[in-house]
């Protein structure tokens, strides 16, 4: 994952205050519940997020061998797989 959890947390935590502060939210549950679920989505979207780029470094690797890591036409290929599989999946890449 390309945050740390202690970053993932400090997020959460600016979310959380700045819909409550901004009152777009009205809380039924405990505001470190609430803390506690955006952190917990954040994580499962990260995650996804990493598997949507192995699975295209992998098909890449299967389907075009031919393509070195790192090399500027890897990357335009990975961008493209990640994309296709992203929308596959309904995701939608950032």
């Amino acid at each position: 994952m390309r945050l740390s959890e202690e970053r993932i947390q400090k997020i959460a935590v600016q979310i959380a205050d700045t819909l409550l502060d901004e009152e777009h939210v009205d809380l039924v549950i405990a505001e470190d519940r609430f803390t506690h679920l955006i952190e917990s989505k954040i994580t499962e979207l990260l995650r996804v997020e990493d598997e949507i780029d192995e699975e295209a470094a992998a098909w890449i690797h299967l389907n075009k061998s031919y393509l070195e890591d790192g090399t500027p036409e890897f990357e335009v290929e990975l961008e493209k797989v990640k994309k296709n599989l992203a929308d596959s999946k309904g995701y939608v890449l950032y």
